[in-house]
């Protein structure tokens, strides 16, 4: 979607800088000449670089719908019940909770699907990523392995070779 479409939305909006990925320099690029150069279709958006996890999930727990390719649009929103528009294929294969549908990169496809999801609004939290039990087995198996600490180089280099 064109940051331009999605100002028409005319509602707030908060940007994350993307993660260091493939394509992340172009995207920034993007991102800054966009907020540099269009200061009327930006004046309801935030560019946040980096926020604390507390922060984010806070974010997230309050956002009307997440637009974009996130894990945690896939993940932690499903938890949250929070709208999620997921573009394009980053996380094609992961299990979806009912809060997620999927667009293509066409423009037209994901304005309809975040049409949709505003109207839809919250769901219902999703166990879909939980496990019971987990963080005690995950403690259980690092209690049994062997830690290793130190690198050691173990050379078999008769004493009157010589090295060049």
């Amino acid at each position: 979607m064109t940051f331009r479409r999605f100002a028409a939305f005319d509602m707030p909006a908060v940007w994350f800088w993307p993660n260091p990925d493939a394509g992340t320099g172009e995207m920034a690029d993007t991102l800054r000449h966009f907020r540099e150069h269009h200061e009327a279709a930006t004046k309801k958006m935030r560019f946040i670089t980096d926020v604390p996890v507390d922060q984010f999930i806070a974010l997230l727990k309050r956002t009307a719908c997440l637009v974009g390719n996130s894990s945690a649009g896939i993940k932690e929103c499903s938890y949250l019940g929070t709208p999620v528009v997921d573009v394009g294929g980053r996380q094609e294969g992961r299990l979806r909770a009912a809060n997620v549908v999927h667009a293509a990169y066409d423009i037209e496809e994901i304005k309809a699907a975040v049409v949709a999801q505003l109207r839809h609004g919250r769901y219902p939290a999703s166990d879909i990523y939980y496990r019971p039990g987990v963080s005690q087995t995950m403690v259980d198996i690092l209690a049994r392995v062997p830690l290793y600490t130190q690198k050691r180089f173990h050379e078999n280099i008769p004493a009157n070779a010589r090295i060049s």
